[in-house]
C-alpha cells in the first residue's frame, strides 16, 4: 500500500493530536465536575473544525 504524503501528513497531524490530548487530559483533575472534561474536548473540536476551515478556505480563495 503506497501512503501519498497528504495521508501521511493527517496521520501525523492524528497522532500528535491525540498524544498531547492524553498527556493533558490528566493534569485537568476534575474528578468531581463530569461536566468540564467533555465541554473541553468539544471545544477544542469546535476550534479545530474552526481553524481548518479557515485554513482551507483562505487557501482555496487564494488570499
Amino acid at each position: 500500500m503506497s501512503m501519498t504524503p497528504t495521508t501521511l501528513l493527517v496521520l501525523l497531524i492524528i497522532f500528535f493530536l491525540f498524544v498531547v490530548l492524553a498527556s493533558v487530559t490528566p493534569l485537568l483533575g476534575y474528578s468531581d465536575k463530569k461536566w468540564i472534561l467533555p465541554f473541553m474536548w468539544g471545544l477544542f473540536g469546535v476550534f479545530t473544525l474552526l481553524g481548518w476551515a479557515v485554513f482551507l478556505g483562505i487557501g482555496w480563495l487564494n488570499f
